[in-house]
């Protein structure tokens, strides 16, 4: 995945799986969860949290449309600064 992302140091990349409803623990995200969730027709999402450095932190949220070898990611990106 950090080469697919064009992470900056893809060997040393930090990423972390995580579902959407543990992600978006108070709601804030729902809209975007939802049109994921729509473009996919209904496959399962997950965030995947990406370490850019320091502080700086990319949540992709992503699933499929379609299914095997046809199927095209869709999703969305999220910037974040951490403390």
């Amino acid at each position: 995945m950090a080469t697919l992302i064009h992470h900056p140091d893809p060997a040393k990349a930090e990423i972390e799986i995580q579902d959407p409803a543990d992600w978006d623990t108070q709601g804030q995200y729902k809209t975007i969860i939802d049109a994921v969730t729509k473009a996919g027709k209904g496959n399962d999402v997950r965030v995947y949290r990406v370490a850019i450095g320091g502080v700086k932190v990319e949540y992709w949220v992503l699933t499929t449309d379609g299914k095997g070898a046809d199927a095209r990611l869709v999703g969305a990106k999220a910037l974040a600064v951490e403390s």
